[in-house]
């Protein structure tokens, strides 16, 4: 019998309470970020020192991003405040952080903020915390998001597990309805000893690098290899019980040369955007720029990539995975479940008791793009609560449903 981890029962637990459930949302739909976006590693270096934010912003709104993502944190480092470069360039400019995260909302782009972490204390000396530094981020009025880069000690720290824990649990205690983000590796069986699954579990999505042409290889390469690498594991923890730790893949790819391997290409980009989208269905992606993109041909690709679908009105075909809500509910002894396949896929809906049990197993097996719906019996169950918990591609969804007898 498969029971579920701890994590997913305290996420049903939130539910009961009508609390959004950190890390636990992940329905593609529900994602408060997608299509395009963009890392800037430092927003204040770029187009002659960032004083202009218009500049900035006119050349993203160019290309279509919708939301940015800058580094405001590394480690125990704090790029707000009084000594470092990013709180010197706000204040100078535009009074604080707060301000500058307006000026982006007024343009119609999302703000989130990016932070290095490595499970290690006062990694630069400092008397902060990591967990510090991302409460302190996610403090800036207005911030959509926090994003963790857990770098590579976390393969190696012994007190890994426990670290990660730590720093997320505080920032789910200190912001319970904060956007949280995991930057992971592109390889699992190359971070075997990365603790994958306490972070996934505690995030709303998985933003995977694709550095292609610093590893010398293509964008086909990469996304088919990655894809595999998480299609593969997830079904492993899935099947554990881990369903959690099933988050949105958001792929990030390398906007610019990085010193080493190869130059980006054109068409790259192209490739990288148009697979992302049509190929394995991910609800968006970003390009990662160090400093300035110099090739005119990245921003034109990245312009012209990833298209909206429009769909006719007239049209049955479901643009998105969804599971919608039981009905009857509250039900004796019968309720209908509906759910959407956008793309051919592997489904699987099971229900689970309160603590965790798998009670029984709906649906187990491949679905073309279409509408569906099961009934559930529950006469030989007694009253209660029941989740249940659609798994597909990179889908997961959770919800729960009462048998009232």
């Amino acid at each position: 019998m498969r029971k579920l981890t701890y994590p997913l029962i305290a996420a049903i637990l939130m539910i009961m309470v009508s609390m959004v459930p950190f890390g636990t949302s992940t329905a593609q739909d529900s994602l408060p970020i997608g299509g395009k976006g963009m890392f800037l590693w430092h927003l204040w270096t770029a187009n002659g020192g960032g004083k202009n934010l218009n500049t900035v912003i006119t050349k993203l709104k160019s290309v279509g991003v919708t939301w940015l993502v800058i580094k405001m944190g590394d480690g125990d480092s704090y790029y707000n405040s009084p000594n470092h470069s990013l709180y010197n360039w706000a204040t100078s400019n535009y009074g604080s952080m707060d301000s500058v995260v307006a000026v982006f909302h007024a343009n119609g782009i999302k703000l989130l903020a990016f932070q290095y972490v490595y499970g290690v204390p006062h990694h630069w000396g400092n008397p902060a915390s990591e967990t510090d530094v991302a409460n302190s981020i996610l403090d800036v009025k207005g911030i959509d998001g926090l994003l963790i880069d857990a770098e590579i000690q976390y393969d190696i720290l012994t007190t890994r597990v426990a670290a990660a824990r730590a720093y997320c649990d505080s920032i789910h205690a200190h912001h319970p309805d904060a956007f949280i983000g995991l930057i992971s590796w592109d390889s699992i069986t190359g971070h075997r000893t990365f603790p994958w699954t306490t972070f996934l579990d505690r995030v709303d999505v998985n933003m995977p690098m694709m550095y292609w042409a610093a590893k010398s290889t293509t964008p086909q390469n990469i996304l088919s290899f990655m894809s595999g690498q998480f299609t593969y594991y997830t079904k492993i923890w899935v099947n554990q019980g881990d369903s959690a730790a099933a988050k949105p893949i958001m792929p990030l790819g390398q906007g610019e040369y990085f010193g080493y391997g190869n130059d980006v290409r054109q068409g790259d980009i192209t490739s990288f955007c148009d697979l992302s989208q049509t190929k394995y269905n991910y609800p968006g992606v970003s390009l990662w720029e160090y400093s300035q993109i110099s090739h005119s041909y990245v921003w034109n690709e990245y312009a012209a990539a990833w298209q909206v679908t429009f769909v006719s009105a007239e049209s049955n075909a479901p643009i998105r995975y969804n599971l919608s809500q039981n009905y009857p509910d509250p039900f004796n002894p019968t309720t209908t479940i509906n759910y959407t396949v956008p793309k051919n896929s592997f489904v699987i809906i099971r229900v689970y008791d309160i603590l965790g049990n798998e009670v029984t197993t709906l649906v187990n097996e491949e679905k073309s793009v279409g509408n569906y719906n099961v009934q559930f019996n529950g006469s030989n169950l007694a009253s209660g609560i029941y989740f249940y918990s659609m798994h597909a591609g990179n889908y997961v969804e959770t919800k729960k449903l009462i048998l009232m007898k």
